[in-house]
């Protein structure tokens, strides 16, 4: 695909949440005082960033300089109870991330690992996804109420539409490589609008294969540790 024809989907992507979903989340935070409801939402906007631990089947694979993460996107909350202390949520959104290992590219498309710490010789990788997350939600809070407690855990499913890898100066070819579609699992918790994040793959999202050993995976499935903001 293009990178003009992705550009457009991005922004169409982006400009379609924001447009369906801003209303929606205007009309239910605005609650008037002397009304009753039986149940409430918690429609929310989210933003947030993180490092990321390279997990690897391999000792040997190290990361070089800070491997990083930012998300962004919307949850359209679904109460299941009358007090709405408990939900599901349900959200689209884009996230962004990049790292370098000590990875090498041979000419053959196969990998190894610089064990040598050639500083001048890192793989680095950057993956754009959208993403689907969906989530049980708890919270303290009440309709009257909008700092509160709060621990929303759950899945995210990925669709990873645009890969760069680049080495030596060199843009490369990813394919196979990456898994188009991946599932990972977070949670985040906190007071109000600061959230700790974690959240880590099902399974693996890279495979890599291994030259010195007889053409075996190289896996790497990053761990993200960091921040996450909600804004009613």
């Amino acid at each position: 695909m293009k990178l003009r024809n992705i550009q457009f989907i991005v922004n169409l992507y982006l400009g379609l949440l924001v447009t369906l979903f801003t209303s929606s989340f205007l009309q239910s935070q605005n609650i008037p005082k002397d009304e009753e409801f039986e149940f409430y939402r918690e429609d929310q906007i989210y933003f947030g960033t993180s490092l990321m631990l390279i997990k690897s089947n391999q000792e040997d694979l190290k990361a070089r300089g800070l491997p990083r993460h930012f998300q962004f996107g919307i949850i359209r909350d679904m109460p299941l109870i009358k007090s709405g202390k408990l939900s599901t949520g349900l959200g689209l959104g884009i996230s962004f991330e990049r790292f370098t290992t000590n990875l090498i590219r041979s000419a053959s498309g196969l990998y190894s690992l610089d064990l040598n710490n050639n500083i001048y010789n890192p793989l680095s990788i950057s993956v754009q996804s959208f993403e689907i997350p969906i989530s049980i939600r708890w919270r303290n809070s009440s309709d009257r109420d909008f700092a509160f407690w709060r621990v929303y855990g759950g899945i995210k499913v990925n669709w990873n539409y645009r890969i760069k890898a680049k080495q030596n100066s060199n843009f490369l070819t990813i394919g196979e490589e990456l898994k188009k579609f991946g599932t990972n699992a977070y949670l985040s918790f906190g007071y109000n609008t600061w959230n700790f994040y974690l959240s880590s793959p099902i399974v693996s999202t890279f495979d890599f294969l291994n030259s010195t050993q007889n053409n075996s995976a190289i896996k790497i499935a990053p761990l993200k540790v960091g921040l996450i903001f909600f804004i009613l």
